[in-house]
């Protein structure tokens, strides 16, 4: 269900203009984030393929104040405490290789906005 979820908001977020995208950017990335720390790799997994997608890059980047504190917070999450427990249950490489590209990623955009997230 949530990864066929995420798939949509794919979809949608492709043909969505950055003024639509202001309306709905904090409820989407609360769930953005809640996706990323979800105990079912598949789910994670798919929030962190949306960093894949540079439209959807070039909407968070324009709107990053807004938006990295809910996607950092559940990046550092997903590191220091979720993930951490999942990597001995069922994270893979592929897991691990999205978090931190999308972090690296997340601190290139704004590193002393997500430093400030980190605190």
């Amino acid at each position: 269900g949530e990864v066929l979820y995420l798939n949509e908001i794919e979809e949608i977020l492709e043909l969505t203009q950055p003024a639509e995208f202001q309306k709905i950017q904090e409820p989407l990335f609360k769930e953005i984030a809640r996706c990323l720390n979800s105990p079912h790799f598949q789910v994670a997994e798919r929030a962190l393929f949306l960093w894949d997608n540079e439209y959807i890059v070039s909407l968070v980047a324009q709107n990053r104040a807004k938006i990295l504190p809910f996607g950092c917070g559940a990046l550092l999450l997903n590191i220091n405490g979720a993930f951490k427990n999942n990597v001995k249950a069922h994270w893979n490489t592929t897991g691990h290789n999205l978090t931190y590209n999308v972090q690296k990623l997340f601190m290139e955009m704004d590193s002393a906005l997500c430093d400030e997230c980190a605190r």
